[in-house]
This record gives C-alpha cells, sequence and structure tokens, in this order.
C-alpha cells in the first residue's frame, strides 16, 4: 500500500467515485501491506472527511482504512446520467466493488457507517457475509425506509432546489442543527466543520441518496447479519432515528450487540469521537 497513491477516482456504473486508501501509522511497507482494512461509509450530504478522527484512531489501532465520497458529493461527480436512479443494493455494490478496486481483494476486517452509511454496513453484511468479519452500523434509519420521513425528503429536496436558486444555505444549516441538536458550546466546533462538508454536497447527489434511503426494505432479511458480527450505535439525542428502535433491529440479529451514546446526535464519530473510539476498538477486538 503506497501512501503516496493514497487518492484515486474509481469508476463504477456510471460514477466515478473518490476514494482514499491510506496505511497504518508507524508500520513499515511490508506490516503496511497486510494490515486489515476498514472500509467507512459517511452519511448523506456530508463526507469521507466525517471519518477524520475515526481514520487517526484505526491508523494508530494498526488498520488500514478506505473510505470514498458518496455520488454528488464533495470530490465524487454527479452520476454521468442526470437522470440515472440507484437502488440502496446498488450503491452497497459498489462499495463492495471499490473495495476490490483499491485493495486488490474483496475482503475487509470491517465495515463502519452512518446513517445511510448505518444502513449500507448492515445490507454489506447480508449481500457478503463472506467478505466481512463485522460491521458497526451507526444511526441507521432503520432496517426499512420510515415511511413517516418520505415526505419530508421531498421537502427538503424543495428547499435544497430554492437554495440553489437564491444562493442560501438554508438545508445547509437545518442539516447540520438536526445532526447535533442541544445548542451546547462544546460542539459549536464540530458545527462549524460540519457546516463546510455539507456545503460539498451537490444538488443531484443529495437526491440520488434521498431516493435510495425512500426505497429499501430489508426487514425479513435482517437475520442474515447474524453471519456477520455486529454492533448497532444511536446516539440519546437523534431526532433523525429512534434508538429504541434500532434496539429492536439489533435484538433481531444473533449476536448483534448495541450501544447507546449519552450526549450525542446522529453523527457520534463526530461529535464524541473519544468515546466512539474507544466502544469501537473494543467491538474490532472483540
Amino acid at each position: 500500500m503506497d501512501a503516496n497513491d493514497a487518492e484515486k477516482h474509481v469508476e463504477v456504473e456510471g460514477i466515478n467515485y473518490y476514494t482514499l486508501l491510506e496505511p497504518p501509522t508507524s508500520k513499515s511497507p511490508e506490516a503496511a501491506a497486510a494490515a486489515p482494512c476498514v472500509l467507512l461509509i459517511h452519511v448523506l450530504m456530508s463526507n469521507l472527511h466525517m471519518w477524520d478522527a475515526t481514520v487517526q484512531a484505526l491508523h494508530g489501532a494498526g488498520y488500514a482504512t478506505l473510505r470514498y465520497d458518496h455520488v454528488g458529493h464533495h470530490n465524487t461527480p454527479p452520476a454521468h446520467n442526470e437522470d440515472a436512479n440507484y437502488h440502496l443494493d446498488d450503491l452497497t455494490r459498489h462499495a463492495h466493488q471499490l473495495v476490490k478496486a483499491r485493495t486488490g481483494q474483496m475482503h475487509v476486517q470491517a465495515v463502519i457507517g452512518c446513517s445511510i452509511g448505518g444502513v449500507m454496513a448492515l445490507r454489506y453484511a447480508m449481500m457478503f457475509p463472506q467478505d466481512v468479519d463485522r460491521v458497526i452500523s451507526i444511526a441507521a434509519p432503520g432496517i426499512a425506509s420510515p415511511e413517516r420521513t418520505k415526505t419530508v425528503w421531498t421537502e427538503r429536496i424543495r428547499q435544497f432546489e430554492e437554495d440553489r436558486r437564491t444562493g442560501g444555505d438554508g438545508l445547509c444549516r437545518a442539516t447540520v442543527e438536526r445532526w447535533f441538536p442541544g445548542g451546547r458550546a462544546q460542539d459549536d466546533g464540530v458545527r462549524a466543520e460540519a457546516l463546510t462538508h455539507v456545503q460539498t454536497c451537490s444538488l443531484q447527489g443529495y437526491k440520488l441518496l434521498a431516493d435510495a434511503i425512500r426505497g429499501y426494505d430489508y426487514t425479513d432479511e435482517v437475520g442474515a447479519v447474524g453471519k456477520v458480527r455486529c454492533l448497532i450505535v444511536a446516539g440519546d439525542e437523534d431526532g433523525a432515528i429512534d434508538p429504541e428502535h434500532l434496539r429492536e433491529v439489533a435484538g433481531k440479529i444473533e449476536r448483534a450487540e448495541f450501544e447507546l451514546m449519552e450526549m450525542a446526535g446522529h453523527l457520534p464519530p463526530m461529535q464524541r469521537p473519544d468515546r466512539f473510539n474507544g466502544m469501537m476498538l473494543q467491538s474490532l477486538r472483540g
């Protein structure tokens, strides 16, 4: 694994994904090449930099990391076909193909995802159980598209379109406030950082992922996640999801564990990095 070749675009089914593959710290080139790899999948409207603190902890613990920007987010341009539509299964399959393209093998030590990435981590375990040892699913909307939120996404897309017409940033600021509720001064820095992330999201990328979130249902397949060790994480202040529902989802998965993080909203890895990283490393080593 050559640190000088960390960044690379990878073409998958009409999307030119920006990827970042990085070795662990304090390793010889030979040891770095053999290091177990963790795949990270970010939340809708953010980008791969939401994982910066997570990656630092993983590298220090001896793991390599692969992360990427979703379609139309940050350094991944919109899909070549502006009318393209992708199911969540397609996006999960793309993540699997990125692993092969960047690491030269199909297997990863773990898949860690947040929000839509949290659903994709669970789906990854269902679709490719032989290619992953563990998944950590954070703040997933649920095992099926929440009916109550389907019209919400339509309203948010309209807001995004209005912002694009007027040059406003109403949706960006509202999104960050939803992610980090409570108004605590200690979270001002992470809110400011997250705002720079959401401002890199394109309207097409937002629409594509919003449509994917509105169109999945894995209720009858959730038990298959049990072939892979699973940790499900929720923030106790997350207004976007119901933590108790995620506790119930964990109860349907053999060997799955559930953790509720206090004073955390929708992005615990950013908001409470020390606590999340400790929990993550303990899970990976368990």
